[in-house]
C-alpha cells in the first residue's frame, strides 16, 4: 500500500518540481532500499518497480528542472541494492526481462 501511495506521488505534479523532488527522493528511496533489504517479507518486487520506473521517468523529462543530482542519489543510495535484487531473481520471474 505505501510503495502505490508513493507512486500516486510521483505521478503528480507535486513531484515534477524540483524542490519538492529534493525533499521526496531521499524518502522514497529509504522506502525501496527497506522493501529490498527486507529479509523477514518477501518484497513486493511489482510495487518497488512500478515505484522506481515512475521515479526514473518523471527523471528523464526535460520540462523538470535539473535532474543529475536526483539521479546521482539513486545510482549512490540505491543500484547496488537494485542489482543485488535482480542476481537473486528467478530467471523466470516476470520482473526479468
Amino acid at each position: 500500500q505505501k510503495l502505490n501511495c508513493l507512486t500516486k506521488i510521483v505521478e503528480s505534479d507535486l513531484f515534477r518540481q524540483s524542490e519538492c523532488r529534493e525533499a521526496l527522493l531521499p524518502l522514497l528511496i529509504d522506502q525501496l532500499s527497506g522493501q529490498l533489504d527486507d529479509n523477514s517479507n518477501k518484497p513486493d518486487h511489482e510495487a518497488c518497480s512500478q515505484l522506481l520506473s515512475s521515479v526514473l521517468e518523471v527523471l528523464d523529462r526535460k520540462d523538470v528542472g535539473p535532474t543529475a543530482p536526483n539521479i546521482q542519489l539513486i545510482m549512490e543510495r540505491l543500484l547496488r541494492r537494485i542489482n543485488r535484487t535482480v542476481i537473486g531473481m528467478s530467471r523466470q520471474s516476470p520482473h526479468i526481462v
